[in-house]
């Protein structure tokens, strides 16, 4: 009884759990599957700094990155050691779930058939599965807005069914505690986005969306339940975040009670700038990769303001940047906006920490390739368009980190929580085209074809083109460094300047590594070239005392 009861549930987990599992297998003894890579590493580091310092971690100073991550993954070490896989699988269950929550979300805006779909796609959605691959907290991000969601869903339903049973499933019967009282749904739908927010504050900008759903839907209720209810959700948003904000207060009290973050300003102009072009392409005064860009900015403030700037000033001063940019030139700030627009939905993954090519690799079960982005978008757009006409709770949701994308920059792993609104939305076009095809309502599923094809063009635009060599190597090199595999890395570093000569960094790196080998005359080649090819003063006068330096060295 328990099992029929349970079974649209159950069956969804299964499909899921069991994707993940030969994922996890086919891969678990693969390099880039047990290897940190950028903002993975940094998060890793932060994590043995936590173990090490404890809550308080004051040697990291105020955060500069999402820091709830490092603190899951300095937590969860203890009780299930540092290695990689551990975590990879316990990430793995929980994307499982999230392909349950998946099929009730559809469930309950569309119908028992989108469920089953919207489930089904969830199951087989390939960045999903690579993400929960990847240390970066993605998957919670993606798992805490569908809890959101689902939570968010049901004040519409008072009897906490849907999908036209006359029975709660086991699956609802574990939830309904928030599911059938809107203050325990709404708190806990607040503490799902407050959690989210402290793993990438991009789901504060959801909230009010939230809160304006949850006044349309209890309204009804009563002016006290409701006020009552909406207290109760910004109650939920604001606590996960207070750890992090008494912390930094602690640690650096000019941070104030911010967000958990303090660089906002940093990110706003890092897509918003003349040598922007709406993907994470940093100004020329970066010189380095994660963890250490912020430092880029911060000396590059103070260096224009000519005085010593905290983080939050830090912050402003990026902000103020980004605003007069728009002013002076408001053609090409918006042009870029625009093309920020269509980054969005375009089928290939805009580049991030990994490679384009590894992307795809890991986005397999062998040679079967799970579903992608490409085929989620432009079915999630087009079931959007079809249901426009209704209050929808997940056309709000798509649109917020569709305009965050446009307004900051377009990474695969900053728009992928939008497919949690994506994929019901994906779900409800294929139950309708199936329904008009079923009824050889043939002009209507001609009409619905019309009405799809600028949604599929808009997705295959040719936007993002190939992997970028010199990139790619550079990439590379450093997670060889990170592992200490000092000869591979040369290799790449000197492949990633045989593609771009005037690639600073990579000479930069390859200098520094083969000076560390005791190859100093080869370091001295490579760190010559970075001064030469340098655009920023100070950072080429560094680089000339390196070179003097190691020219006054006794040669051995």
């Amino acid at each position: 009884m328990l099992l029929s009861r349970a079974a649209p549930e159950l069956w969804i987990f299964l499909l899921a759990l069991a994707v993940r599992l030969v994922h996890f297998w086919l891969y678990k003894g693969d390099f880039w599957h047990n290897t940190p890579l950028l903002d993975d590493n940094v998060f890793v580091s932060w994590r043995d700094v936590i173990q090490r310092e404890g809550f308080l971690a004051r040697s990291l100073g105020a955060f500069n990155l999402n820091p709830a991550y490092p603190y899951f993954l300095a937590y969860a070490g203890e009780l299930i050691g540092n290695g990689v896989l551990p975590i990879v699988f316990l990430q793995h269950l929980l994307g499982a779930l999230a392909s349950v929550l998946l099929l009730r979300i559809a469930s309950e805006s569309f119908g028992s058939r989108a469920g089953w779909i919207s489930g089904v796609i969830g199951a087989l959605y390939g960045p999903a599965v690579f993400f929960e691959s990847r240390l970066l907290g993605e998957s919670f991000i993606y798992l805490l807005n569908i809890c959101a969601l689902y939570l968010l869903l049901r004040p519409e339903r008072p009897d906490g069914v849907g999908s036209g049973r006359t029975k709660p499933t086991a699956f609802e019967c574990l939830v309904r505690a928030p599911a059938q009282r809107p203050r325990l749904g709404a708190f806990f739908a607040g503490i799902c986005l407050g959690l989210s927010s402290a793993f990438r504050p991009t789901a504060l900008a959801f909230a009010p969306f939230a809160a304006a759903w949850l006044y349309w839907s209890l309204k009804p209720r009563g002016a006290k339940p409701l006020a009552v209810c909406l207290l109760l959700f910004a109650l939920g948003v604001w606590l996960p975040m207070l750890p992090f904000q008494l912390r930094n207060r602690i640690v650096d009290p000019a941070s104030g009670f911010g967000l958990a973050v303090a660089s906002g300003g940093v990110n706003l102009y890092l897509g918003n700038n003349p040598e922007a072009d709406g993907l994470n392409n940093p100004p020329s005064f970066v010189h380095y990769g994660p963890g250490m860009q912020y430092q880029d900015f911060k000396e590059e403030a103070e260096k224009r303001t000519g005085r010593s700037l905290s983080a939050r000033e830090v912050s402003g001063y990026w902000t103020r940047g980004t605003l007069q940019w728009f002013r002076d030139r408001p053609r090409r700030a918006w042009r870029l906006v625009a093309r920020k627009m269509l980054l969005f939905w375009n089928h290939r993954e805009p580049p991030d920490n990994f490679f384009l090519s590894l992307f795809d690799r890991m986005t397999r079960l062998g040679s079967l390739p799970l579903l992608a982005w490409g085929f989620v978008a432009p079915l999630g757009l087009l079931g959007g368009l079809m249901s426009l006409g209704r209050r929808r709770l997940l056309h709000a949701y798509a649109l917020t980190y569709f305009g965050l994308c446009a307004g900051f920059y377009v990474l695969a792993r900053y728009r992928f929580p939008a497919a949690a609104a994506l994929i019901p939305l994906a779900a409800s076009a294929l139950v309708r085209f199936h329904d008009l095809a079923r009824g050889s309502q043939w002009g209507k599923v001609f009409g619905l074809l019309l009405l799809f094809a600028p949604c599929l063009y808009l997705a295959r635009l040719p936007l993002i083109g190939e992997e970028d060599p010199a990139s790619a190597h550079y990439s590379m090199a450093v997670v060889y460094a990170n592992q200490g595999w000092k000869d591979q890395a040369v290799e790449e570093y000197k492949a990633a300047v045989s593609a771009d000569a005037n690639f600073v960094p990579a000479w930069l790196n390859l200098g520094l590594l083969l000076d560390s080998m005791g190859r100093s005359e080869e370091a001295l080649a490579a760190l010559e070239n970075a001064a030469k090819r340098e655009h920023d003063p100070a950072q080429s006068e560094r680089l000339k005392a390196a070179v003097a330096e190691l020219k006054r060295r006794p040669v051995k």
